[in-house]
């Protein structure tokens, strides 16, 4: 995002301070990634880590998605401010609109992404080793 939060609306719509929430959400992702990459370097995943691993990675991505719902909910107020005060420049508005909320956004995405990212790896390595769909695929 090439925005500057100076050209962002000043308002305060309240939402929590989840910094604390995010670093715990991290350090878990972390935690999990060190053992994926154990179990990556040894070649030895099995359908029980498998399985165990990949519900690591939903338990913090659900607590991550539960700390953005606030930041979803202000989703139409806050489009509604940006095209009240740039009545004159629709794509402005929207463009500006759309920045602050990716802002908003950001580090929950970032650590959802995360989540993403290795639920993927992890299917992608019990793949590379069984040739055959991992356990988490037949729920």
């Amino acid at each position: 995002m090439s925005a500057s939060t100076e050209n962002f609306i000043k308002v305060n719509f309240s939402l929590p301070d989840h910094t604390n929430e995010l670093a715990k959400a991290e350090g878990c992702i972390d935690k999990i990634k060190t053992k994926f990459e154990s179990h990556q370097k040894f070649k030895n995943i099995t359908d029980k880590s498998h399985t165990s691993l990949y519900e690591e990675i939903v338990r913090v991505l659900d607590y991550v998605g539960h700390l953005s719902v606030p930041a979803f909910k202000i989703e139409e107020e806050l489009e509604a401010m940006y095209v009240m005060q740039f009545k004159h420049a629709p794509s402005l508005a929207k463009k500006l609109w759309l920045d602050h909320y990716d802002y908003l956004h950001r580090p929950y995405t970032l650590l959802k992404n995360r989540c993403y990212r290795l639920l993927e790896d992890l299917d992608n390595e019990y793949i590379s080793l069984y040739d055959c769909n991992p356990p988490n695929w037949n729920i």
